[in-house]
């Protein structure tokens, strides 16, 4: 007989391992390992993780420590840490983490460490000059307004923190976000707004990205409808680009140009001066403290064993869901206001990052990562939360919980805690039919329709997920996270095989965008499919 391979070994390793579990009720499991809520866990301060209601054993998790082995994770790790262009479909480095501790990179690429930290207390000087307002407007008057016009990473990284660190501001400037490029946001936005006391800053590496050009005129034509002095522009626009001529071009100041870097994808880019906005909010102090929590799970990932190891644990688990439990999708639960919008910037850093049809050789995978999707709690739990207890559609859930809330409410605080975590339980444990009759029994129901309305009060339970503690909503903790979900998104990358860097299907869609630009414009739409000229003739553009 040939020998099987190492990873075919491993894979039908996890294949008995996955059918022994799916024979168990998650209870079950408890049942065989009392000790598994102390044993499946780790404490990665300011982060609890709770796995132990997940479908796992301990074969599956020694076969999956052992896979993460063989595809090399830690090496992967290394090279991304050290510099090396694991970007591989564009030769290029990536550096996020670079960005909240230089010093790790300094060993192996002074000069661009140096680079670094130099911008980066460019960037936090201008941002006390503004708030201490050392630096004024052109009519001598201090900022009350920033207008951040971006798009994609540009836009989600900076307002999601924005308005989940809304109660650690350290200024009264107000900030506004402009990416859609529906005109009707910008008329209600700038008829608010006074230029003589508004910033604007525009996010474009590449200082080509239709949208955000396209708003960033429209600011300008307002701005410029009161100021015609081409000084005022040097006094009120910022531009965040790897491309400094054309934003002067445009009339921007050297002094008010910031770089971005190629090393740094637009999901990745909060950290860097993409963060300008979310640090005027913030202060120096709330953003070097983002960048401090972010730099401790850098630490933890790059330290800890593999099985301790909590960005690992959380790709391995995730990992196994998807490949050996069938599993398409990943709900993330923020029970917390401030983290409303966490489930659609880490839609962009998952699907954006990991969404591939072929591996690193270009040979096609059968899949590579989740649709991801959530909401925040409790809201949830009177929509989409039915379908989960008894409708037939399974999903990956990661439950989010911070340990404080608002001095202020202590009883919303604890009602919400109770909420998230009775729903990872109901998930867990169900209802089986004969709990619903005997229920429907001791509130007074006849054995007849007790014994038909059992039926649909019933739950089968037995969805695994994942609780993640959290201290607070906090600079720090919530640096924390990202780096977790960043560092989490990356080693499934590299257990799928694939390149986490890379976003060739977002391309796709902008090309085609200036191609249908082009026809409108023009009025030649012979170059375009049936459907989409029919769809522009009805438009009637």
């Amino acid at each position: 007989m040939p020998q099987i391979s190492i990873e075919q070994s491993l894979h039908n390793s996890l294949l008995n391992a996955a059918q022994e579990v799916q024979k168990l009720h998650l209870l079950e499991l408890f049942q065989l390992q009392p000790t598994r809520a102390e044993t499946y866990r780790l404490d990665v301060s300011p982060i609890y993780l709770d796995y132990s209601k997940q479908a796992l054993n301990q074969q599956a998790i020694e076969g999956l420590i052992a896979l993460a082995e063989h595809k090399n994770l830690a090496s992967a790790r290394d090279a991304m840490f050290q510099g090396d262009a694991i970007n591989h479909t564009e030769q290029r480095a990536v550096l996020h983490t670079a960005l909240r501790n230089s010093e790790r990179l300094n060993k192996v690429d002074a000069h661009t460490a140096a680079e670094i930290e130099h911008t980066k207390q460019r960037m936090l000087n201008f941002v006390d000059g503004i708030i201490n307002q050392s630096l004024l407007g052109f009519t001598g008057k201090g900022i009350t307004d920033v207008i951040s016009i971006g798009i994609g990473g540009s836009f989600f990284g900076p307002k999601m923190l924005q308005s989940a660190l809304e109660e650690q501001r350290a200024s009264a400037i107000n900030v506004h976000y402009l990416a859609n490029i529906d005109g009707a946001q910008i008329k209600h936005m700038l008829k608010a707004l006074n230029p003589e006391t508004t910033l604007i800053i525009v996010a474009s590496k590449s200082w080509t990205t239709a949208e955000t050009q396209l708003n960033a005129d429209a600011v300008m034509t307002w701005f410029k409808s009161h100021f015609s002095d081409q000084q005022a522009i040097k006094q009120h626009w910022v531009a965040l680009t790897a491309k400094p001529q054309q934003a002067q071009a445009f009339g921007i100041s050297s002094d008010y140009i910031f770089p971005l870097w190629d090393f740094v994808g637009g999901r990745y880019s909060v950290w860097s001066t993409i963060g300008l906005p979310l640090a005027l909010s913030i202060g120096r102090e709330g953003f070097e403290s983002l960048l401090a929590g972010a730099a401790s799970m850098d630490k933890h990932f790059c330290e800890a064993p593999l099985n301790a190891n909590m960005p690992v644990m959380l790709a391995l688990i995730g990992y196994w869901q998807q490949v050996y439990l069938g599993y398409n999708n990943l709900m993330v639960l923020p029970y917390s206001h401030g983290l409303k919008a966490l489930p659609a910037y880490l839609q962009q850093l998952d699907m954006e990052s990991n969404g591939k049809s072929v591996n690193a050789l270009g040979d096609e995978i059968a899949n590579s990562g989740p649709i991801l999707w959530g909401a925040e709690g409790t809201n949830c739990q009177h929509s989409f939360m039915q379908l989960l207890h008894q409708g037939k559609q399974k999903a990956m859930v990661d439950f989010i919980v911070p340990a404080k809330g608002d001095p202020h409410y202590p009883a919303h605080h604890n009602m919400m805690v109770a909420n998230g975590l009775a729903q990872a339980q109901a998930l867990m444990q169900g209802k089986t039919t004969q709990q619903a009759f005997d229920e429907l029994i001791a509130s007074g129901e006849d054995e007849t329709s007790a014994a038909a309305l059992a039926k649909h009060k019933a739950m089968p339970g037995n969805t695994g997920s994942n609780t993640l503690i959290i201290d607070a909503l906090s600079p720090f903790t919530l640096g924390a996270l990202l780096a977790l979900y960043e560092h989490k998104v990356f080693c499934q990358g590299v257990l799928f095989g694939i390149n986490s860097f890379d976003q060739w299907g977002v391309e796709l869609g902008k090309q085609l965008g200036k191609t249908l630009m082009s026809a409108i414009e023009t009025q030649d739409l012979s170059q375009l499919d049936p459907s989409t000229q029919a769809l522009l003739k009805h438009i009637n553009l």
